[in-house]
């Protein structure tokens, strides 16, 4: 037993090391927080070893995540729990102070809570432009845009804000710290979930979640705070495990309004709670005092703010595509029939083929007799999934933590492997984007940008979860001919045998 405890230590410390020396030690928060807007390609001075050196590590954390994850699988004892979780902290200790050098999000949501904070502003109808004087705003990347997210998330924003004070630093590690609580949640659901249903995967679950180098890079990493909307994934589809459904859709709603994704997941919630009821008059009184609940909750949430309008956000969201498939559809129509036609058109397609996907999964679990957790636990994995490489506008290699609280309540499977190769494959964004494609200004046209990396990030995933489609398709053929070919034979043997048989 000792042998397998050994080896995980080990991957842990060669983890440790990669992100000290790889990430955190080239990108300190230390050295460079007086600078704003800074990337590894910036600070690097677009130096093409950088590119290099940030490959090669990624690529190594994930080579050593999975060899983890196969030790975990065939032993799961007291120890292992706590190598794993030891080498969990350790990492985010060694993150936090990791400049964010992949977005400046953080810095966005830091100045929407302090409008909120300090200047008694309100983030869903003012912009950070209004507010040049405050120290934060030279950090601001949409300087010109209003809140992307929900109420929940502006509420966390603002208090957080408030307490973190003036200090560039403190505020970094504050909402990184954010982070690190919703990811440590996130990863105890999981646990708490497998420990009831599934025990013997229960280390296995909380370790691919916990250890994935894309949700540790992209959360204490990078600040982003798609984790926290993760966290409520988790806890609907942990109440949902337990049977109690009223409380999983609330989970997703308030989830929901952290970022509007989990709104995609209620669906098969529903169906699966109105599965388990046999009556009708039951699913009626369930249904209708479910979704009164949700109504109540989003409208708490959003009344302190709501001014009228467009307060979801939703005319600028329409706007923006980026390394995705409505982006290829928008970019090679728009010659054609002009941006604004070419925009609704790509919008369209993709939502007509999410909602299909999602009739499709809702039909699934309805035509069976018990839908039990798991099931549809892999289903909202696939809503996710096939939103991020097919439906999605806006790609960006951090959204693939989406499903991983999902899919790690799930054995290993064709779903598993595709869900851990798109967070691998999108870390190639960066140096494809800022080291190959456009190592410096001014930028190439959008379609030809669009047309190289989309392919370039997500091809790889959209291959991978192709093929085992195409291989069933085939084999069907194959076995369709076979049997026609047994057929033919046998009727053929029959007729010979009639006609020995008349001849005789």
């Amino acid at each position: 037993m000792r042998k397998p405890i050994i080896q995980l230590a080990a991957l842990a410390i060669a983890s440790a090391l990669i992100y000290a020396l790889a990430l955190v030690w080239r990108y300190s928060l230390i050295e460079w927080w007086s600078v704003p807007h800074q990337t590894i390609a910036k600070i690097s001075n677009h130096d093409p070893f950088a590119a290099v050196t940030y490959v090669l590590a990624l690529s190594a954390l994930f080579l050593l995540y999975a060899l983890a994850c196969r030790i975990v699988q065939r032993n799961s004892s007291a120890a292992m729990w706590r190598v794993a979780m030891a080498g969990a902290i350790a990492f985010n200790v060694i993150l936090l102070w990791l400049y964010p050098v992949d977005a400046a999000d953080i810095f966005d949501n830091i100045i929407h809570g302090r409008m909120q904070a300090y200047y008694a502003a309100n983030p869903f109808y003012q912009t950070a432009i209004e507010f040049e004087q405050d120290r934060f705003f030279k950090y601001v990347a949409w300087e010109y845009f209003p809140s992307a997210y929900g109420p929940g998330w502006e509420w966390i924003a603002a208090n957080v804000a408030r307490a973190a004070g003036e200090d560039v630093v403190a505020n970094v590690i504050a909402f990184k710290l954010v982070g690190v609580f919703a990811y440590a949640a996130t990863t105890a659901l999981i646990a708490m979930t497998l420990r009831q249903h599934a025990r013997g995967r229960a280390l296995y679950g909380a370790l691919f979640f916990a250890w994935n180098p894309m949700v540790l890079y992209a959360t204490v990493g990078n600040g982003h705070n798609d984790v926290v909307m993760v966290l409520f994934i988790a806890l609907g589809f942990y109440f949902h495990a337990c049977r109690r459904f009223t409380f999983a859709a609330l989970a997703l709603t308030a989830g929901a309004l952290i970022k509007f994704i989990p709104v995609l997941l209620l669906p098969i919630i529903l169906v699966a709670a109105l599965k388990q009821l046999r009556a009708w008059r039951a699913r009626v009184t369930f249904g209708a005092s479910t979704l009164a609940a949700c109504a109540l909750l989003v409208a708490i949430a959003y009344a302190p703010f709501w001014r009228g309008g467009d307060v979801l956000g939703i005319a600028r969201r329409s706007d923006l595509f980026t390394t995705s498939l409505p982006a290829l559809i928008q970019v090679s129509l728009e010659p054609s029939v002009g941006e604004s036609f070419s925009a609704r058109l790509a919008i369209g397609v993709a939502l007509v083929l999410l909602g299909a996907w999602i009739v499709r999964q809702m039909r699934v679990l309805w035509r069976r007799k018990d839908v039990p957790w798991n099931v549809t636990a892999r289903a909202g994995a696939s809503i996710l999934l096939f939103y991020l490489l097919v439906s999605c506008l806006w790609f960006q290699p951090w959204y693939t933590i989406w499903s991983l609280a999902l899919i790690a309540l799930l054995p290993e499977q064709t779903l598993t492997r595709g869900a851990l190769v798109l967070s691998f494959v999108a870390t190639w964004k960066m140096p494809l984007f800022e080291f190959l494609l456009v190592p410096a200004p001014p930028l190439p046209p959008r379609a030809w940008r669009e047309w190289r990396i989309t392919p370039g990030v997500l091809g790889a995933a959209w291959a991978f979860c192709v093929y085992p489609f195409f291989n069933k398709t085939v084999r069907r053929i194959n076995e369709t001919r076979v049997t026609r070919h047994r057929e033919t034979s046998q009727s053929g043997a029959n007729q010979n045998s009639a006609d020995s048989a008349l001849g005789g």
